[in-house]
Order: C-alpha cells, then structure tokens, then sequence
C-alpha cells in the first residue's frame, strides 16, 4: 500500500508539472512610495452634508430636516454648517446628525487608537455651549441598535466670534466603556447642552490619525477548498514594511487531522509593490502537487496561518457549495412562509404577500404581483434584475443539465419530477408574468415600498414623483422579460406545454410594445432610479434574439440583423466585464447562436468580437497578481457579480462557437482562479460567500435578517465585494487608499455587502462548472427537421463523439425516451424513429442526449406537417376609398379547408375580433371604423389559420375627396392626464404624408369633447412651428351627441401659416377652458388620449383638407 502510495504521489506530481498554473516572477520594481499607507484625513462635512436635524421646542433652523449649509460663512474656501437655536420652551432639546458615510456605517477602527476629530468653529456671541460626540449602529444588539457617546466642547476650547480650530481625541468620542462599536459609526451627533440658544458655525469637519491602513491576515486561500487535480495555490501578502518574507521563504502545508506535514515549497514573488488592489507585496505559494483529500492551512514561520480549507475531488467540493448557492432563491421567495422542512435555523412569516397591490398612478386599483424573489437587501422586487438573474440559470441548466435535478435543493417543490432549479426559477417567472399590462404588453419596473425604503406601503411603482410621467411601462424591463420568457418558453416547453406557452405569448406582447414604443422609456423616479436604463439598445437586442430563437418569425431576424453591429462597443472596452441587468449584448448573441438559422454574417462578426472579448480578459487574469479578471482597480458595486459571470460568459460563448475544447485549459483556470478570489484569495481575505470559510461574510446589508434576532445569515449569500465607490471618491472618503480593499463586513453597509439574486445566479453557474468537467461527448447533427407527412417522414440518424464516456439515454424535457420503442442504438449511432417523431407537435422539439460524464448535449427539430391543405381567402386584393359616402367594410371570403380562422394581423399589431372585423358564416368583414384609420397607401392584413399557410388581404386605401395627391396624417398625445381639469391641453402633430404641398388655410383639425354644461369656452395656441398667430380655433357643437363627444374645438390655419411640404410636419400646441374656468370631466372625452406621453397616431382626432374628411374616425 505504501509503495502503490508513493507511485501515486510520483505520477500526480508530475501530472501537475505539465498542468499546474506556471508562477509568473516579477523582478523587484521599485519600493512604495513614502506615505503610502497613511490613513487619509476622512472628510465628515466639506462641502455637503446628509443627516438629520430636530427639535423639541429650540426652533432649530433646519432645510430638509438636515442642519443648513451656509455658503456665505465661508472659511479657508469651504462653506459651513449652520447650528442654530431659539430661546427654548421646557421640556427642550435637539439633535443634529452628520452623517459619516451616507447613512451607511464606517468602520473607525484604524483611526482610533492615536485620532482625531478636528473642525474650525466660531460663535455668534461667544461662550455657546453643546454636547457633540458619535452613535454608532449595531442590529440586534443586547444594549439596543444604537448608542451614542459625547463630550462638552467647552471641555476642549472656548467659542468665540473668531474662527477657532479644534482637535479632539477620537477616544473622548467614541467611548467604548460606554458599549459604542467603533467599526459601525454611522454619525456624528451634536446635541443640547442645557437649555441656551446659541448660532454657531462649523466648517471643514474631518477625522484624522497619523497611523497606517489596518493590515488583513497575510496569508490568503480559497476557504472552501480546492479539486485534488487542479491547480492549488495561496498568496501571502502583507505592506512591505510589515511583512516578513522574501522570494524563497519557505511554507508548509499542514493537515489538520494530523497536524503533520503534507507539502513544503518555497515563495515566488509574484508583484514587488501592487500599487492600486492592495499596496502590498504578492507572493505566490503553490502546492499543486499535493492532492491527497482531507483538511488543511498554509503556515509561514513569523506570519499567522491561514483558514483552513479542503482537497478532494471536484464533486465533493463544489457540490455542497453549489446546494447552499442555489438555496439562496428560496430564502429571497416573497408570497410565502420560510418554514421546516425547508429550513431550521432562519424560518421567517411571509412579509408582502402582494396579492393585492396599488398602483403609484392610481392606489384604487390593484393588481396581483404575488410571488417572484426579493432582489437584494431591501424588500422590492423588479423585472430586469430578476430577468438577468432568470437568465443564468437557465443557462446553466441548459449547458450542464445534469448537473440539476429534483430533491437537490429541498425546496417545497422538490420531489415533483422537475429539476428544483426549474421549480426555483419558476417562482420568479409567475411573478414576473403578473407584471406585465395585459392592454399594451408592456411591462411595469418593480413592486416596492412607495420610498424605495420599507417604510411606505407597497405598490406597483408606475410614475415619477419629479415629472407628470404616469403608468409608465419600461421598455427596458420589457425587453429584458420578452427574452427570457421566450427562453423560458424552451426550457418548460416539455415540462407544462401551457404554463410554456403563456412565456411565449406574454414575450411575444411584450415584442409589440417595443415595437409601438422605438423611444426608450426610463424607470420611474420617484426620487431614485433603481435599474434605470440609459441605453435599451442591447437589452431589444436580446428580446429580439431569444423570440427568434423561440419562433423561427423572421421579424425578429430582421431586427437582430439590423442592430447587431452596434453592440460592438461593448467588446471594445478593456475595462467591461460581462453582460449585466442593464447591457446584455452576450446574453443577445448566446441565444441567436442557438436558433435554428443564424444569419452567417452576425455569426462570422460575433466570432470576431467575442474572441477579441474572450483574449482582454485572459490577458486580465495572466496580468493579475490575485489571479483575477478585475484590470486598473476597477472594482464598483458587485464586483463579485463580474468575477463570476465572466468566466461564466467565457463558457457559454466558446460552448456555442465550438471553441471551448481548444480553450478548456485556459477557461478552467480562470474559472476556479476566479472562485478562489471569491471565496478569500483576495485583498482582504474574506470569503465573499456566506457559511463557507472561517473568515467568512457574517453580515450582509438584508433588512430581514438584521432584525430577526438570529446570527447571520443563511449560508450561500454571495455579497457585492470591494467598491472603491463606497463613499464619496471625490474627497477621499474611501474605506482605503487600495481599490481592492474598500470593504466593510457591516449590516448597514450596501455598497459592499449587499446581495442580489443576479450575483448568486452567476455563482450558481460557475459553482455547477466547477463541480467537475471531463470531456464532454457531442451529437451530429445538433439540429435537424422532420415532416409530419406520411409520405415524407423519415428516422433521424445521430452520430456521437463520446470522448470516453457512454451514452446513458435521451430525455423530451423531463421525459426518458425509451430504447427500442423511440430510438435504437447501434455503435455510435443512435436513430430516432419516425413513430416517435410524429407524435411530436408541430414547431420545435428539443432533445437532450446524456452521458456518463461532462455535459448533455441537445438536439433541435423543427417539426412540420405539410399534409395540411392551407385555407384560401377570396379576394385578395381589395380597394378602399375613404371618402364618408362609402359603403361600410370589406367582405371576406373564407374556404378553411378543415381549418379554422386564428386572427388577423396588421404587420404586428392584431385586428380585435368585433371591432376592426366581424365574422360571420364564413365571411369575414373588414370594418369601416377600422380601414378608415389606415393611411392612404397599401394596407396588408394577413389572415392567420390553425394550421398550413396564412393569407394575404392587400388593400389599396384611397380618398377621392383630397382630389389628388394630399394626404395628412395626425399624431396626439395630452399633456394632463388627470380625469378632472379646468384646462384641456391636446398635443397635436400634423404631418403630408402625400406628394405635394398642401395649403394650410385649407385643413381643419377637429378634437371632440363633452363640454360638461354649457359655457362660454376660450382657446389659445400656445406654441406652433407654423406660428401661434396663424392658428385658430372655433367651438362647434354636434347636431346629434355621440358617445363621448357633443361638442368639438376646430383648429384652422390663416393664410399666414403657408403650406405644409409633402412629408413635413408642424406641431400646434393649444389650451381649452371655460370662460369660468370650471372643470371638465375628459375621461371618456373621445379624442382624449390617456396612454401616451408622446406623440403617436390618433384616429379620434380627424383631419380635412378643403372640406373633406382626409384622416381619422368621426364619433
């Protein structure tokens, strides 16, 4: 045993030789520079200020409950805090708070052994008098969640009308006797002393210390552990004038079972000076070759040892890890009780059932937005973070589907026969289907509380509090939920037909809203913009690519094949990582690349830009001293997001350009590289992740768990990382000098220690890769088509590639086919019979092939039945003139052939079945109402049936009464929505849309109204680009009232106004009131238009040319 141990150890060692990370040594540069590691002076107050000011009975002047700035008391070029008080009434007393850190607590500890507060003062009078001192913020505390200690400033200086500087001992402030947590100040307090008013002025208030930067353990591993066959290796880090090792200085791999020796190497240097991550000197120690199981630390004499972490196989390792990650979506469920079995230790009532909430736009009415995940630290919900998140995981069920099945998560859906991944992930997509607006398919943002803040009821967050913009639906957001519902569409499509099905209708509604809305509409503000979106160009991109990869419709083809090269950019930037909620170019192109057509062209350009992508973050990784893909110290908030999704990206890309097996090497040590980083091998030697390392996350930025009295968190939360955009950069306010070390394990602390969901999900990626990846076996073809016809249908052969492993069997979703009935198996070829095949439904059919080891790979079937004979329509070409003395509708003949009538469309946008048609027997009628709104010009309806081809009505729209060639077209939104106004504000745009020029003088605009009692009413053109004295307006009432309407203003145009050119357009900008200015009542108005905030085609508004009705719907 003993020699068969030795000639193990022998082959493995060398094994690891030929595959181990080779060690880049970097001479010594130069030594940092002096000063380096100072604490920098941290700014309290300089030029701005957040906080809270009040009083009871002191009349302390305030602006925004926050004590005032005052810009003409200046001192040294910065202005001053104004704390002034009245003559009090007893009982009395105020506070002011100065926020350190934006109401995020920062951690004093560096400074307080020698520091100071130090601020410049001056008196009113002289001789006032106050208290002033910190509070920190600790949650779930004995002593309570908030302590404040303070000293008299008279104890420390005497206040005069002159500018004094003071200096006060950080520990006369901060009076840990007392119980005040150093590492969690969030404010700096002045408070009453006595009951005397006083004015006094403070300026340039900061904390300083003459002592360094805290140094973090020196020795940085991966606490979870690391595969037996991979490469194993730790830093040792320290600032140069601490630490105590050099090139060569030896180390020890200790197992603690045995507390024995199991390796021993030398140091490498790796970086003399790491100026921007840490400041520190980087060492490498490797110790690839050991890979005999158990428990071990890394020990060098002087430094202390490490955390301890595991070796063992890939599976074992990761597989526990990848459980508690994904677990992770179940604690953030909203809608229902986290309870045992599911959990032990952190069981929880459900908090926002959301089964009825208001809208911000109109609290009377409600809407179910029950279910879906919490999506970070605060308790709101939103469609594009949780759109991203959804995304990677499907994807990693898509490329390593056997790395998810059912009971793995021990969620209460497991044991249903559906990977709990899939169960997991549909949680989010109920909800996410309830927020769409089923009249228009957009979708609303995000369910939150009314301040974004917990402390207002919950709403569907549908308008800015700062402008008129009302139910506004984000483009962005729609985007983002049309592509991964239509992915979704795929991944259930043979798990729940139905459930799969609303994906794709609720994705494809969601398509005809982008479409009506080519702007980008933003995230409401209400004060914040969470998850606004400057730039929707990527995120249509992606809807475009995943509904043609769902559909095959050549409209999203053609959109994908207009837009793509735009994202070029996105490639181009050598600071970027990978795709996010906001840009999601990869996640555009990773579903094209799997439609059944990709356009060669986009495939040939992408391939281009993603290797130059794919080789910047190589260059990253073999440039960085952490082994990290972070470049320049750009580390911003989540950070740990990027670390994972990039190697994350890098798989799924090269998995789908068929260059991953020439990049396995090279992808595998980035990928478990950026895991170590994750999980302690980095600046601050934390585990990043929650449970996993013995310097671990202990608190996560969570209004849950900070006040449900229980330690910690979950296990599996993976929090944002280091963000040199912590505080305020602009004046220093960082947690530390070195990007890399801007942490602070703080509940308060957001900027740092958040979570989300889509950073867990690209940790689940990753987490389900580094479970283990032998080579994988592949299928040829990878995509195929089979006719339904009798006389056509054949078997599909499949050839595999097996790569040492074995065919294991063939799943439809989540159903085995059966060998021999649905398939047969001889050598490397499996052949799919025809028997089965024709049992499956027209459209696209998915199979997954699995092996022994590595991953599944899928085969795509288009299926058809081209036995259908197809419907025929009679006629197919039609005239319509527009002129008023026209019979109504044009009839339709349908012969269905066995086949039934589905709907029609207009481009995209659906006829409404009794409105724009009727039908009856089998005739169908195209009503006056509707062709009546359609330009003048060519009208294609196509007539779509259950099953064969669609047909084509082309119809030529005229108006003989324009005699010729004009021909208008009006566009119309309202400036105030509100249903009760003393105002009417119509916006109206008028555009030729014929040939030649029309004279002004000769077209009327008409917007019918109720008038709502009889009264003199004025008008006003505000503003026209045909000028505002050129345009007229005269009231008319209808002869006979009609539904919405009995009255009607006439907008004209004197002789003044010109002509208008074919194609141009004027704007006419006009105010209606009553003489009294009593109220109008405009819901209901007929040419009143609620939904849009912009210009838009609008048939209720009509438009003449020399008497004749030229555009629209007379009521």
């Amino acid at each position: 045993m003993r020699k068969k141990t030795s000639v193990f150890l022998a082959f493995t060692m060398f094994v690891s030789i030929l595959f181990s990370n080779p060690i880049k040594t970097v001479a010594a540069a130069s030594e940092a520079p002096a000063g380096w590691r100072d604490l920098v002076d941290y700014r309290i107050f300089s030029t701005i200020s957040d906080g809270w000011a009040g009083d009871s009975g002191f009349g302390l002047e305030t602006v925004d409950s926050k004590l005032p700035i005052d810009t003409t008391t200046m001192y040294n070029g910065l202005p001053s805090l104004l704390l002034n008080t009245k003559t009090p009434t007893s009982p009395s007393w105020y506070n002011a708070l100065i926020t350190v850190a934006g109401w995020k607590a920062y951690d004093f500890t560096s400074y307080y052994p020698h520091g100071f507060l130090e601020f410049n003062i001056k008196g009113n009078a002289g001789g006032e008098s106050f208290l002033l001192g910190f509070k920190d913020r600790v949650f779930e505390r004995a002593a309570g969640n908030e302590i404040t200690t303070t000293v008299n400033i008279n104890s420390y200086t005497s206040i005069t009308t002159g500018w004094k500087h003071v200096k006060i001992p950080l520990k006369d402030l901060m009076q840990v006797s007392q119980g005040i947590n150093i590492s969690s100040i969030d404010s700096l307090s002045l408070k009453n002393n006595g009951f005397q008013p006083l004015k006094v002025w403070l300026n340039d208030i900061r904390v300083t210390s003459p002592d360094k930067e805290k140094e973090y353990a020196p020795i940085k591993v991966n606490q979870l552990g690391y595969p037996a066959n991979g490469v194993k290796q730790a830093l040792v880090t320290g600032f140069e004038d601490v630490l105590t090792v050099n090139a060569g200085t030896p180390f020890t791999i200790i197992n603690t079972a045995t507390n024995s020796t199991a390796f021993s190497g030398t140091l490498v240097l790796t970086k003399n000076y790491d100026a921007i991550d840490s400041g520190e000197r980087v060492f490498t120690a490797d110790f690839t070759p050991l890979t005999v199981p158990g428990k071990y630390y890394v020990a060098v004499q002087g430094l202390q040892n490490s955390p301890k972490f595991s070796i063992g196989e890939a599976n074992d390792i990761y597989a526990p890890f990848l459980t508690d990650v994904s677990r992770y979506f179940y604690y953030q469920r909203t809608g229902i009780n986290i309870t045992s079995p599911y959990t032990q230790n952190y069981q929880r009532s459900d908090f926002t059932p959301d089964t009825a909430v208001p809208f911000m736009s109109n609290p009377s009415v409600k809407k179910d937005v029950s279910k879906g995940w919490y999506d970070a630290g605060d308790k709101g919900k939103y469609v594009n973070a949780g759109a991203k998140a959804l995304s990677d995981l499907f994807w990693a069920y898509e490329i390593m589907p056997e790395k998810f099945t059912d009971n793995q998560f021990n969620i209460p859906e497991s044991g249903n026969g559906i990977p709990d991944i899939l169960d997991e992930s549909r949680w989010e997509l109920e909800w996410m289907l309830k927020m769409q607006d089923p009249a228009t398919g957009g979708f609303y943002a995000r369910v939150t509380f009314q301040d974004d803040d917990n402390m207002v009821d919950r709403q569907i967050i549908d308008k800015d509090t700062v402008s008129s913009r009302t139910s506004i639906k984000t483009t962005a957001d729609t985007a983002t939920a049309a592509g991964v519902l239509a992915h979704a569409y795929l991944i259930y499509q043979n798990i729940d037909p139905a459930f799969a099905q609303s994906c794709l209708n609720a994705a494809e509604a969601a398509w005809g809203y982008l479409e009506a809305h080519p702007e980008n509409i933003r995230t409401p503000n209400t004060g914040r913009w969470p998850y606004d979106v400057t730039d929707d160009a990527s995120n249509r991109l992606w809807a475009a690519g995943s509904l043609y990869r769902s559909t095959g419709n050549a409209k999203y083809n053609n959109y994908f094949l207009a837009n793509y090269t735009n994202m070029g950019i996105y490639f181009e930037d050598t600071l970027d990582f990978a795709s996010g909620w906001a840009n999601t170019w990869n996640t555009g192109f990773f579903s094209y690349l799997k439609a059944a057509n990709p356009n060669s062209a986009v495939v040939s350009w992408y391939t281009t830009k993603y290797q130059q992508w794919f080789n910047d973050k190589v260059s990253r990784y073999n440039d960085s001293a952490w082994k990290s893909i972070i470049k320049d110290g750009n580390y911003y908030w989540g950070i740990t997001m990027q670390v994972a999704d990039t190697p994350m990206e890098m798989i799924i890309g090269t998995k789908l350009l068929g260059t991953f097996e020439s990049n396995r090497a090279i992808i595998n040590k980035i990928t478990y590289s950026q895991l170590d980083w994750i999980l302690g091998q980095n600046p601050v030697g934390v585990s990043f992740v929650s449970g996993y390392g013995d310097n671990s996350v202990q608190y996560p930025f969570s209004i849950m768990y900070r006040t449900d009295n229980l330690p910690g968190v979950p296990k599996g939360y993976l929090v944002g990382g280091p963000n040199k955009f912590s505080n305020d950069i602009t004046i220093g306010n960082q947690i530390s000098r070195f990007a890399g070390k801007n942490y602070n394990d703080n509940f308060q602390e957001w900027t740092t220690n958040e979570h989300t969901v889509y950073w867990n999900s690209g940790l689940v990626f990753v987490a389900a890769f580094a479970t283990g990846n032998s080579s994988n076996s592949s299928i040829s073809p990878a995509a195929a088509a089979f006719d339904k016809k009798i006389a056509n249908q054949a078997n599909i052969p499949v050839t595999l590639t097996l790569n040492g492993n074995t065919f294991t069997g063939i799943k439809n979703g989540t159903v085995s086919l059966i060998a021999g009935t649905d398939y047969t198996v001889s050598g490397n070829t499996i052949t799919l019979l025809k028997s089965y095949l024709a049992q499956q439904p027209t459209g696209t059919t998915n199979l997954t092939f699995l092996f022994s080891a590595g991953s599944s790979a899928a085969l795509s079937i288009a299926v058809k039945d081209s036995s259908v004979t197809n419907a025929v329509i009679t006629p197919t070409v039609a005239v319509y003139d527009k002129n008023a003395v026209n019979p109504a509708g044009i009839p339709v003949t349908l012969t269905l052939n066995g086949n039934t009538l589905t709907g029609i469309k207009n481009g995209t946008a659906s006829l409404v079945a009794g409105t724009d048609y009727s039908v009856s027997g089998s005739t169908v009628t195209i009503q006056r109402a509707y062709l009546g709104a359609q330009p003048v010009g060519t009208t294609t309806l196509t007539f779509n049936f259950s099953a064969g081809a669609s047909a084509s009505l082309t119809i030529s729209v005229i108006n003989t009464a324009t005699g010729g060639s004009g021909s208008i077209k009006v566009q119309q939104y309202n400036s105030s929505v509100a249903a009760t106004v003393n105002t009417l504000n119509p916006r109206i745009k008028l555009t030729n849309t014929g040939t030649s020029a029309v004279n002004l003088s000769d077209v009327k605009l008409r917007y019918y109204y109720t008038i709502d009692g009889d009264k003199d009413q004025s008008f006003w053109c505000d503003w026209s680009s045909a000028g505002s004295s050129n345009v007229t307006g005269t009231f008319a009432k209808l002869a006979t009232p009609r539904t919405g309407a009995d009255s009607y203003l006439e907008v004209g145009f004197t002789g003044g106004a010109g002509s208008l050119a074919a194609g141009a357009s004027i704007e006419i900008q006009i105010r209606v009131s009553k003489t009294d200015w009593s109220s109008y009542t405009q819901t209901g108005d007929y040419s009143f238009d609620p939904a849009h905030t912009a210009y838009a085609d609008w048939s209720k508004t009509t438009g003449y040319i020399a008497g004749a009705l030229q555009w629209g719907i007379e009521p």
